[in-house]
């Protein structure tokens, strides 16, 4: 019995045909196991972060550049402006008002001559002498017996001065009567050192 002949046409026409030298292509236009790789999450998170490393880089670059291209240093020390350079003058201290020389002394001399006075009028010679000077006591005790004879009153009358002589001195005016009524009025001179107590070293009649 013959066979009949082939034909030399597609036998499956509804059939899709493998391409010469590869697998068969599917519906979608790809042979299977050949479909093309999804790009990875990963792999564009790598992306990412390399691009902004490149940005951060550049960035530091672009701040350094200028340091080392022998440009101004922000940090570095300021040139001292014109008006910080220029010394201020000292404060000038406030005056004060100065004493009077030997004011103190002076009213340390009033109450010394007051004492005297005292003593003159309760005819106490013998305490008056007491606040003499050492180098005068016994010239005044001297002075005293002639001027003074009770009843005496005798009182400061006006303010202590120091006197320009050849010792340093204060002068206490006082006035008053002796002997009864005669009238009465001098200095009591103070001698006045410094280091030394103020003592009374004679008596000075007015004329």
């Amino acid at each position: 019995m013959t066979q009949p002949p082939y034909s030399s046409g597609p036998q499956n026409s509804g059939s899709q045909q493998q391409p010469p030298g590869g697998p068969a292509w599917d519906g979608r236009g790809y042979a299977p196991g050949f479909a093309p790789r999804r790009k990875s999450p990963r792999t564009t998170l790598y992306v990412v972060i390399a691009a902004a490393g490149i940005i951060v880089f550049l960035g530091v670059v672009a701040l350094l550049l200028p340091g080392l291209m022998g440009g101004d240093d922000p940090g570095g020390p300021t040139a001292p402006s014109p008006a910080a350079a220029r010394p201020t003058a000292p404060a000038q201290p406030s005056a004060q008002p100065s004493e009077t020389p030997g004011g103190p002394r002076l009213t340390e001399a009033t109450t010394l001559a007051t004492r005297f006075l005292a003593y003159l009028n309760a005819n106490d010679q013998k305490h008056a002498t007491t606040l003499a000077c050492a180098d005068s006591k016994n010239l005044l005790a001297g002075q005293l017996i002639v001027m003074i004879d009770p009843p005496t009153r005798l009182a400061v009358s006006g303010p202590a001065a120091s006197v320009s002589s050849y010792y340093p001195r204060i002068s206490v005016p006082f006035s008053g009567t002796t002997k009864g009524g005669v009238p009465l009025a001098g200095t009591v001179d103070i001698m006045d050192q410094p280091t030394r107590p103020l003592c009374v070293r004679l008596t000075s009649l007015a004329h």
